[in-house]
């Protein structure tokens, strides 16, 4: 993933904006922005956190929106997962926030 952290010292803080390229999927964003927000490895965040994010939303069906050029262009996907994080995602960025 292009990292492009609105804060680059992303452990602490309350949210995460990054931007992504054509060879990471947008679920992969999300977990990689999630385990840069708790300093974690974003393989971990299911053992450390409880964090499944196929228990709040479909991968497979994220990654399809955003695949084809035409629909991604204007697709923008919000959603909340634990009751901890909030996730928005567009065709090149994904910004998660955690509450505090």
């Amino acid at each position: 993933m292009a990292a492009s952290d609105t804060d680059p010292d992303a452990a602490g803080a309350l949210s995460i904006e990054r931007e992504y390229g054509p060879d990471t999927t947008p679920t992969v964003a999300v977990l990689e922005a999630i385990a840069a927000l708790e300093d974690t490895d974003a393989t971990t965040l299911g053992d450390e956190f409880g964090l499944v994010l196929y228990d709040h939303l479909d991968p497979q069906a994220l990654d399809a929106l955003f695949a084809s050029d035409t629909a991604a262009a204007s697709v923008t996907v919000a959603f909340e997962a634990d009751a901890t994080y909030t996730a928005t995602i567009t065709p090149d960025r994904v910004t998660v926030a955690r509450d505090s």
